[in-house]
């Protein structure tokens, strides 16, 4: 009898637990859970014209996270997918918490095998959730007139640049308006080159609201213009890694962001790091670019973050002084088209600069950094700037328009309002170039 008791006793648990594990497995079944994507930006590299890596956000990591791609609107004839190559939890701080910025995962696909000057329609999606289709350009494989937008220290703006809230961000959403209105206006705009410092970390709370301003940059029909990333003082955190991926570039160069873009056959853009060693493998690769390529590029841009030519901070400064130590010779032997300078918060654009004088076969550096920082006095009085200079403290970008023999040069200001412009000519396949105001 006790024998029988027990059969049934062990009998009822195993069914109450079988029972219940199955409505268990079925609850696991039936819960949605709510998956949000966010933050797209395309990013370009080394050969735009047939390779980009677009990245996004994601409110939950997902087990199948890919971006659909292809030349047809609808995404539904000749669709192409890149998995997330790399991808992972952002990391939190305990003042990101503070702040009330949710949790989130960064996710980055490489596109490659791209067709030259095409639109790639595109969206990016976390397990069964997909954005909106937005759509890029490549570059061109032949030569023809194209433009760019140049500006940095986009920051936080306002009177608490160092609060992540909405409110201080007036001037950098400003900005980002003006870029995408710009690109409407015209075609002929293929990327935007930023030179660093994007907020005032790059922890988490800062860059939720970057990634979430860089949005107004999207056009009303979805056209999201390229980055080409610099480095700044600013981007220290492992945050920056995390969100802002280069591909192979970042296996290449570990503390990397030195690179050389090929925006058509004959015109590139060198970006380099003054966050770290500006000596040792960094400058061997200067100068291993510029002798290669120098000659086959009719124009050859270079974008940084800290001056060599500073309108504001302490000319003698050791950072400034090594970025004239070791770049400045090499731009002037191969005789770089112009450089783009950030980091200031000023507007400026120096005389043509050549061995340490104003020289009119010199080269001339712009910036220094205007796209919603609160912007700083500078120093007109400074050897380098001339009467066809420009120093003032406006918030500004710089677009610059290119063709075989001439480039044309405007900044802007926060209302679209034209601040200052000039032109740059070049020969065609030489290293010679002169300066015409």
């Amino acid at each position: 009898m006790k024998t029988l008791f027990k059969f049934i006793v062990i009998s009822s648990c195993i069914v109450s637990f079988l029972c219940c594990s199955e409505n268990q497995h079925q609850n696991k079944n039936t819960l949605k859970v709510n998956v949000e994507v966010m933050h797209p930006r395309v990013i370009w590299t080394e050969k735009p014209s047939e390779h980009a890596i677009v990245s996004w956000t994601s409110s939950v990591f997902g087990t199948d996270n890919y971006v659909v791609f292809g030349t047809n609107k609808q995404l539904n004839k000749n669709t192409l997918q890149s998995k997330s190559l790399k991808e992972g939890k952002i990391t939190m701080r305990s003042m990101d918490y503070e702040e009330g910025v949710p949790e989130a995962y960064y996710h980055h696909a490489e596109l490659k095998n791209l067709n030259s000057s095409t639109t790639y329609y595109f969206k990016f999606c976390t397990d069964n959730t997909c954005s909106d289709i937005y759509y890029f350009i490549t570059a061109p494989e032949k030569d023809q007139s194209y433009s760019i937008i140049s500006g940095g220290d986009s920051r936080l703006g306002g009177k608490k640049p160092r609060f992540a809230g909405r409110t201080p961000l007036i001037e950098r959403q400003k900005m980002n308006k003006m870029i995408a209105k710009m690109t409407e206006e015209d075609p002929s705009i293929l990327a935007f080159a930023h030179g660093g410092d994007y907020c005032t970390t790059a922890d988490w709370r800062h860059l939720y609201y970057w990634f979430e301003d860089h949005e107004l940059t999207i056009t009303k029909d979805k056209r999201i213009l390229p980055l080409i990333l610099t480095r700044g003082n600013h981007e220290h955190e492992i945050g920056f890694l995390e969100n802002f991926w280069l591909g192979e570039i970042s296996n290449e160069h570990s503390d990397g962001y030195f690179f050389m873009t090929q925006i058509t056959p004959t015109s590139a853009l060198l970006t380099l790091n003054t966050e770290t060693s500006m000596a040792g493998d960094q400058l061997e690769f200067l100068e291993e670019t510029l002798e290669e390529h120098r000659a086959k590029n009719n124009w050859m841009f270079v974008q940084y973050h800290k001056p060599a030519y500073p309108a504001v901070k302490d000319f003698n400064r050791e950072d400034f002084y090594h970025v004239r130590k070791y770049w400045v010779p090499l731009f002037e032997k191969h005789k770089i088209s112009m450089a783009l300078e950030s980091d200031g918060h000023s507007l400026k654009k120096t005389a043509p600069i050549l061995d340490g004088k104003i020289d009119p076969k010199g080269i001339i550096y712009i910036g220094e950094g205007g796209l919603g920082v609160p912007q700083r006095e500078p120093f007109p009085e400074r050897w380098f700037f001339d009467e066809e200079s420009i120093v003032e403290a406006k918030h500004h970008l710089w677009k610059i328009s290119v063709d075989d023999t001439i480039a044309n040069v405007t900044a802007f200001g926060i209302e679209q309002d034209t601040l200052h412009s000039f032109s740059v000519t070049s020969k065609v396949f030489e290293t010679k170039s002169e300066v015409h105001e």
